[in-house]
Formats: C-alpha cells, structure tokens, sequence
C-alpha cells in the first residue's frame, strides 16, 4: 500500500522493482500495488449516504484486494507481505491482524505466512512545536469519525475511551498479533510536519526536531525489527536509491531479509514442536468406559511400542549414516593436512604465506554467507543522535534557495558556533572551512558517538 498517486504505477522502484540488481531479494516475486484514494489511512468503513457524503473505505478495500487475490494465485503461496508507506505505513498496521484472520480463520489458508513492513508511518502524539489550526492528534480524533474507522480489537480493548491513539505506531504495536518490521527516519519530515515545526533554520527549531528524534528513538524500546537512520527524510521503500541508505554498512534491503528469514524458520521449528506435541497427545490419551471411568487402551499402547521400535530403528539407522559420514570427513580432512605439507615443502622460502593459506580456503559464496549471517541482525538504530550524521542520509536542500545545503551550512543552521567547533576538533577556522565533508562528517560523527 502506499499514499502516493497512479502514475507510479508504470515506473515501480525500490521493493516493486522487477530488476535485480535494484531489488535483490524480492525481485522475482508477485508484486500488487494498490493507489491511495481514500484519504482515511487505510482505516475507513463508510460507505456514502443518499445525501451525497464521501465514502471511506480504505480497510474494506485492503481486505476485498486480498479475497480477489486468492483465486488468482495467492491461495496457493506460502508468503504474503504487506507493505506501506507514509500513510500506507500506517495503514499497515492498521489491517495487518484483519488480513491474517481473514486467510486463517475465513478463507482457512492457514500456510501462508502474513509480516507487515511499515514505513515511514510511526508516528508520535506530542505537542506541537508552534501553535496550529490543526492539530494532528484533532486531525486523527476527529477523522475516525468520520471515517468510521476500523482499528485491531487488542488495540481498542486497550483505548477503550480513546481508540483514535491506535493510528500511532508506538500504541498499536504491543497488541499486534502478526510480526511487522518498521522502518523510520528518526528526524521525518512527516513528523516535523505534523508538530508544525516548520523548515529548520532557527536553534530553537532544531532543539525540538532533536527532542523528537530522541522521542522516536525511546518509542522503539520494546520493538524486535527495526531500522532507524539519523536523517531528515520522508518514505524509503519504493524509491530507487532506496539501498543506499545504511546503518554499519548494511542497507535496509539486508536487514528486512534478515528479518524475514529468520522469522521464516522460527514459524518452521514451531510448526515441527507443535506436531511432535499433537502427537505425543494422540499417543497419551486415555479411553473410557460406557460408565465413564478411565482405562488404558491397550490397543494404543500396542501401537505406540511398535512406533518406538520403528523409531528406535530409525534412530539408529541415522546415528550409523553420521558416524560414516564423520569418517569420511575424517579421512578427506587427513589428506587435505598431508596435501598441506607437501605443499608447504615444495613452496620456494620466499612466497608468501597467503599462497599457502589460500589453498585451503572454502568456497567464497561460504565465506560470504558465513559473514552474512554473523552480521544478519535486524533491529538497527542509529548510534548517532543528531539530524544528517549518517553519511548515507539523503541530501538536504535550503528552503529559502532550494539548493543542495553543504555541511558547514547545515551546521551553521543548527545554530552552532563554527569557531568553538573549530576549536573542538583542534583545527583553525580556514582548515575548516576546506576541510572535506567527508572527513568532517566523521570526525564529528566520533565525537558524537
């Protein structure tokens, strides 16, 4: 889902991208984009009046696009993500928990595996920077009413009097049921939008806008999935550049499949507990008599010796498959030694050691997962604390000019003192002045960290 317009429909970038190089991971998979025309955040359930009303129908239009998806093809898939931004985001979380139960429980397609991405629609309910006509949390109290807006039952148990607070991210994620992976720029422009703090230029603007990126930073606490860049930005998933955006070098594509693996094989080994569960329930349960008493059923027992001699068979059929295949393990690894020194002994003493060592070196693709799956973590929060720190943020721009702003001048919008800046990081003035943006950029990013 997202909140922008149709003609996107015929450029699709970022995580709708058909090419591979662009969009790595989901590629190849079947992609349904669904235009923003209801304005209700994917919430409404209003249909118009005789008297010429609008309708908002944004979460029976997500529910009617998955039943029409059913017959041509998704009955049959093991993965569905519903993904969003801006609005979309929100809208993700507002109809994740309705689409699962709609699959498992209506349409009982209880394999396929729903997750939720949500971007740039975690939002906070927090005072306003300066005074306005319209306040956002007015905005969305007064909007679901007019909506008639659908929220999660968890979440309006627990806003009962309130349940308008369930369009924030922070609220609704504790009473979700399904997994949701949230990405969100710590300083959005959505967010400083709806505070009504306005273009920062002044101090005073970027102490709030610095507030609210530690307020966003705190709302994350109890969240698994995560990934939160230090920029001033807006959206992230379906623009092009949309990988060049990293936290420790890795980008939010590797994270969000990190992510999604993971949560894959945890759902597997808990289908695998429950069967052997289920299982050792029909094994276990006792019988009754016409008078109702409890008796063995010997038959049962019976069985059940039989199945334990079969798996004890089993058992031990495997236990001598791995003891062969240690030994042949064992022998491929003594040749491989004996190959080593017989190597090393005919190595002239003046080659590097590497040539040895690159002998015996596994398969790159290995190493490369190896290394993949040590760093595969996907809750990622940026270290750094202040707007732009991140090198990979995307570029600002002045909004009096409209031209791209260089560091200093970002700098000097926050209302920072450049000599004492100077002076912090032991250089003069017009050695900082010429200094590379990219070795200022780290050098303050250290001394923030």
């Amino acid at each position: 889902m997202t909140s922008s317009n149709w003609p996107e429909t015929k450029d699709v970038s970022g995580i709708l991208s058909p090419n591979m190089q662009e969009n790595p991971y989901w590629w190849s998979a079947n992609h349904v984009f669904v235009p923003y025309c209801t304005s209700d955040s994917w919430s409404g359930s209003k249909k118009s009046d005789k008297q010429g009303t609008f309708s908002f129908m944004g979460s029976s239009i997500v529910l009617q696009v998955v039943r029409d998806l059913i017959p041509l093809g998704l009955e049959n898939s093991t993965d569905l993500m519903l993904a969003g931004s801006s609005a979309g985001g929100t809208g993700v979380m507002l109809n994740l928990d309705f689409v699962e139960e709609l699959l498992h429980e209506q349409m009982h397609l209880r394999k396929i595996r729903v997750k939720g991405v949500t971007d740039s629609g975690w939002f906070l309910d927090r005072t306003p920077f300066a005074p306005t006509n319209k306040p956002a949390v007015d905005a969305i109290r007064k909007g679901m009413d007019l909506w008639q807006g659908r929220v999660p039952r968890r979440c309006r148990e627990q806003y009962l009097d309130e349940p308008w607070r369930c369009y924030f991210g922070y609220r609704i994620y504790p009473t979700l049921k399904t997994q949701i992976f949230v990405f969100q720029w710590l300083f959005d422009e959505a967010q400083m939008d709806a505070d009504n703090v306005g273009a920062p230029v002044t101090k005073q603007q970027w102490d709030y806008i610095h507030k609210m990126g530690d307020a966003l930073r705190h709302s994350f606490q109890n969240v698994s999935a995560v990934f939160a860049p230090s920029c001033i930005s807006h959206a992230v998933l379906t623009k092009k550049e949309w990988q060049e955006v990293k936290i420790d070098d890795i980008s939010i594509a590797d994270a969000l499949h990190c992510w999604e693996q993971k949560a894959n094989r945890k759902r597997i080994k808990r289908r695998k507990n429950n069967k052997r569960k289920k299982s050792r329930k029909q094994n276990s349960n006792p019988v009754k008599n016409s008078d109702n008493s409890l008796v063995t059923n010997t038959r049962q027992n019976t069985t059940t010796k039989a199945i334990d001699a079969v798996n004890n068979d089993k058992k031990k059929n495997r236990n001598q498959r791995k003891n062969k295949r240690k030994n042949h393990r064992d022998q491929r690894s003594n040749k491989r030694r004996a190959n080593q020194i017989r190597t090393a002994n005919t190595v002239p003493t003046n080659t590097n050691l590497n040539y040895i060592n690159n002998q015996t070196q596994r398969n790159p693709l290995q190493k490369q997962r190896r290394s993949y799956n040590k760093h595969c973590v996907h809750r990622r929060l940026e270290r750094c604390s202040w707007p732009q720190c991140n090198h990979s943020c995307p570029k600002l721009h002045n909004p009096f000019t409209g031209e791209e702003m260089d560091f200093l001048e970002l700098l000097k919008s926050f209302g920072l003192d450049m000599e004492s800046v100077a002076n912090a990081l032991g250089v003069d003035m017009n050695t900082l002045n010429n200094m590379d943006q990219g070795h200022l950029l780290n050098l303050l990013t250290q001394q923030a960290n």
